[in-house]
């Protein structure tokens, strides 16, 4: 007889209109709590499971660091949930890719002023795009991940949803999604909280139903990202620079742009009468401008890349915008601009719009799509 607990995390698999009983699953497995309860899941309510773990990057020269995921401790804890379930679990080399579209992007993102967001560009290219592949090269028609957030589908389509627990809610980091990924992913932990997983991993005998969660970037080891680039041997060569403040007034001199990120308090390393923050990092004229926490708000935003769960907008959309995943959303006014850019309107100022972070659109608790917030005007 199922518990209370696991009738509840089965409603979302049991509401999916399309999956079966005994259809093959890829799941993907970090080795933490979340995606080994998924996988859990799958198999006991009778889905044929394959595991997968990504090996994103050499472990033997980044190590192995508290708080990051992906490390080879991790790898053995979701071998072991395989195993002690009974079901395949296999290690697949995505390294040149990782390093292509996430690492690369990463450094260049800094290289180029902005701010990365590299979690969303794995989940886009490595956690989604090529787990599909992979999925189809093994006859899976689903993949699994342990992200909280929900999918559903009805006349208009599939749709992208945040999760039923606010503070787990992962929708920010998966905008990227489409009508072809979201019909063959599933999110098993969508109604789920973080106490409820841990309680059903305990009740499902997985030994690693305490495991602390992983916060921090998985490739970076070291405690400062510009001593990542120097260590990647990425130094622009820009050299030193000035910091101005954005009335103009010279204030102090850098020692190179790419260490800076909008928002950014502490290391400015110059004097003044009132807290600074970074505001703009200008690369062309390797200026680093600061500024007080009224200069920090802006009302507008340009975003590149665009994403649509749907059907883009053709004209000015009204909706909900969060430039980071733990602010609320805030209403603005979506506009297509003629080069496939938006234009987003805030209806109040936002504090730290960073370039190269993610700007995303939801109406109510429905995700509708998102970008990547563009230095260029």
């Amino acid at each position: 007889m199922r518990s209370p607990l696991m009738e509840k995390a089965l409603a979302s698999l049991q509401a999916h209109p399309t999956l079966r009983p005994g259809d093959r699953v890829l799941a993907a497995m970090s080795g933490g709590v979340d995606s080994s309860v998924m996988a859990a899941l799958l198999h006991r309510t009778g889905h044929e499971v394959i595991g997968l773990s990504m090996q994103l990057f050499d472990k033997k020269t980044a190590g192995a660091s508290d708080g990051k995921c992906c490390t080879l401790d991790d790898f053995q804890d979701a071998r072991r949930v395989a195993f002690e379930l009974g079901f395949p679990h296999y290690v697949m080399d995505f390294e040149t890719r990782f390093r292509e579209t996430v690492i690369e992007g990463f450094i260049q993102g800094y290289l180029d002023g902005e701010t990365p967001s590299p979690c969303i560009r794995c989940n886009q290219h490595l956690k989604f795009a090529a787990l599909v592949e992979r999925a189809d090269e093994l006859g899976a028609p689903f993949i699994a991940t342990g992200h909280y957030a929900g999918i559903t589908r009805d006349e208009a389509g599939w749709h992208l949803w945040k999760a039923g627990d606010p503070a787990k809610d992962q929708s920010y980091f998966l905008f990227h999604h489409t009508q072809r990924t979201l019909a063959r992913t599933l999110f098993p932990l969508a109604g789920l909280t973080k106490p409820e997983v841990r309680a059903l991993g305990a009740e499902l005998g997985l030994h690693l139903a305490d495991k602390a969660e992983s916060q921090e970037i998985c490739f970076v080891t070291q405690d400062r990202y510009d001593a990542f680039l120097e260590a990647e041997g990425r130094d622009p060569g820009a050299g030193a620079g000035d910091i101005r403040h954005v009335d103009g007034r010279l204030l102090g001199r850098h020692q190179g742009y790419w260490r800076y990120t909008v928002g950014q308090r502490r290391g400015l390393g110059v004097a003044f009468a009132e807290p600074l923050y970074v505001v703009r990092v200008a690369r062309d004229t390797n200026t680093v401008w600061v500024g007080g926490e009224a200069d920090l708000a802006g009302r507008e935003l340009v975003a590149r890349e665009l994403s649509w769960v749907g059907a883009a907008p053709r004209g000015p959309l009204a909706c909900g915008a969060k430039v980071r995943s733990r602010s609320p959303e805030a209403e603005a006014l979506v506009i297509p601009l003629a080069d496939g850019r938006v234009k987003v309107a805030f209806a109040e100022p936002q504090r730290a719009l960073a370039p190269g972070q993610a700007v995303v659109f939801y109406r109510d608790d429905e995700v509708l799509g998102g970008g990547w917030i563009d230095a260029r005007p």
